[in-house]
Order: C-alpha cells, then sequence, then structure tokens
C-alpha cells in the first residue's frame, strides 16, 4: 500500500469518526432539550389548573412568580403599549400586544401580554387597541422576559414597535417598576385580540424526534465507515 493511499485511507476514517461524533454530540443536545423542555412544559401545565396567585408588588423573586396561573387587578396604561413585531398567527403576520397594568395600591406594573394582533396595511401604521378605563382584573399565565436571543446584530428598542423584550431593557427605557415576568392574558376580554398561546403537545416529543434523526445519521455514518474499511 503506497503511503497516499495510507493517508487518503487514514484522513477518510477521521472525517467518519469526526461525523460520527458530531451527530451524537447532536443526538444529546437534542435529548438535553427534550428534558428540559419536558419539564418547563410540565410546570406550564401544572400552572394552568393550580389555584392562581395574586400578583402584587411583592414579592418579586422571578422564582416565586414564573410560571404560575395568575391574578392582577389594577389599571391599564395604554399610553405606554408595546407592539412586538414578527408575530405569524395562521400566515398572517402581525404583532403581540404587551400593555403595563399599574397594581391596585402601588406603583408597580406587570406587563401583560393581551394577544396577537395583525398588522395594518401599511406597515408604518400602529395597530388600534382598546384598553377599558377603571380598574379591572386580569387572569393569565406568569412567563419571564425574552432572554436567549439570537441577533447579527443587537438592535436597541425604539418607538412602540418592538423586536424583542427584555427585562433590562423594558426598565430602563419605560421608567415603570416592572414586575420580573410577563403575564401572558388568557380568557375573553372583548377587545379582539387572539390569545392563542400554542399547542398543548408536550415540545420534548419534537426533540426525542430529532434525537433519533441524528442517531440514524450517525448509524449511516459508521455504516459508509464500515464498507469503505472493508472495501480496502
Amino acid at each position: 500500500m503506497s503511503i497516499f493511499h495510507f493517508k487518503s485511507g487514514a484522513l477518510r476514517l477521521l472525517l467518519v469518526v469526526l461525523l460520527i461524533l458530531t451527530c451524537l454530540g447532536m443526538a444529546r443536545l437534542q435529548l438535553w432539550r427534550a428534558e428540559t423542555r419536558g419539564e418547563r412544559f410540565g410546570r406550564e401545565q401544572a400552572a394552568r389548573v393550580s389555584t392562581p396567585i395574586s400578583l402584587s408588588a411583592q414579592p418579586r423573586q422571578s422564582e416565586k412568580l414564573l410560571d404560575r396561573a395568575a391574578t392582577a387587578r389594577g389599571r391599564w396604561l395604554p399610553e405606554n403599549t408595546l407592539f412586538v413585531d414578527n408575530k405569524i398567527h395562521h400566515s398572517r403576520p402581525g404583532y403581540h400586544v404587551l400593555t403595563p397594568l399599574r397594581l391596585a395600591g402601588s406603583d408597580a406594573v406587570v406587563l401583560v401580554n393581551r394577544g396577537w394582533i395583525p398588522a395594518p396595511r401599511l406597515r408604518s401604521d400602529i395597530p388600534l387597541v382598546s384598553s377599558p378605563a377603571g380598574e379591572v382584573e386580569i387572569a393569565g399565565v406568569t412567563r419571564s422576559f425574552e432572554t436567549r436571543i439570537f441577533e447579527l446584530q443587537e438592535t436597541q428598542p425604539q418607538g412602540a414597535v418592538w423586536q424583542h423584550v427584555r427585562e433590562a431593557d423594558y426598565r430602563r427605557l419605560s421608567g415603570l417598576d416592572a414586575l420580573p415576568v410577563i403575564l401572558l392574558q388568557t380568557g375573553a376580554d372583548g377587545d379582539g385580540l387572539i390569545r392563542d398561546w400554542g399547542s398543548p403537545d408536550n415540545p420534548a416529543n419534537r426533540h426525542y424526534g430529532y434525537a433519533v434523526m441524528w442517531l440514524v445519521f450517525a448509524l449511516m455514518a459508521a455504516a459508509y465507515g464500515l464498507f469503505a474499511w472493508r472495501k480496502k
């Protein structure tokens, strides 16, 4: 066997081994995501049927407030409404409408995701959203602010239309004393907004499927490597 053929075979073997390890690593990543997202889904489902907590200025620890059924009583601050861009519902572009609710008896607010609204024909136009005057009580489930965001270049929110809502950005730009969670409003409210907060299916199942796919790729790479080795 010539040195050239030996080096070529060794390089092929190395590439096959790297491909197998990559596929196994991706399978392990998907299993980890299935575990973590499955746990989160379980907490979310439990929150929907648990006794709601009443949001107030205290306590403020996010771990005590996160993924809980909750109610909040207070007054809307419609002048501080935000529209989160690039939200698709049944293939239609639109926004999520986020309005702070000043909690009764305090200066603290909870940012409420009130639901989805279609985008106007002209993207320069801001949708019109009705906000009842006076004190209201809102029911929903608590979620975290956005934390892990992929951006080619970090953008600073401007105006009423935001791409992402990070807690630090919201506190700094709004000047409001906000709770460390967002309340996803549930139930009808006569405002025309669509409150469809996702599929009831466990997202872990999808990641288990991805893990199986990567394991199949690893087996295919191993089979190719064995076939190439036996042909020598």
